[in-house]
């Protein structure tokens, strides 16, 4: 009974863990969505993003099964990733867009009233 329960544990384990690295990504791709990048620059934050969550995956398969990795979990992981991506991904883009809009709001606004003082001033 012990194993089933661990096993159960692993598989839930793996979903979540599909589903925290897509949440991750977004903000990746929020950031991409803020300022333009170049191939190159977009090859090395993939590369980075997913050579973080290989450790991070590698980790907790070592730690939840000792390193076995089973048919189970790629399933789970890849459900949670897909599950994430049907039904949060855009509408949390948007919240986190929004919220950033809304936080450099006021300091655009104060950069806008400087250069336009600036402007009068230098006339």
């Amino acid at each position: 009974m012990e194993l089933i329960t661990g096993q159960l544990h692993y598989v839930i384990a793996s979903f979540l863990c599909g589903v925290f690295l897509m949440f991750f990504y977004d903000f990746v791709l929020v950031f991409r969505q803020l300022k333009k990048h170049g191939k190159i620059s977009l090859f090395i934050e993939d590369w980075l993003f997913w050579s973080m969550a290989a450790i991070f995956v590698f980790q907790m398969i070592f730690a939840l099964n000792n390193g076995v990795l089973r048919n189970f979990f790629v399933i789970a992981f890849l459900l949670g990733m897909l599950l994430y991506r049907k039904t949060v991904k855009e509408r949390l883009q948007r919240a986190i867009l929004s919220m950033i809009h809304f936080i450099i709001r006021p300091y655009v606004w104060i950069l806008k009233k400087i250069q336009k003082n600036r402007k009068k001033s230098l006339k």
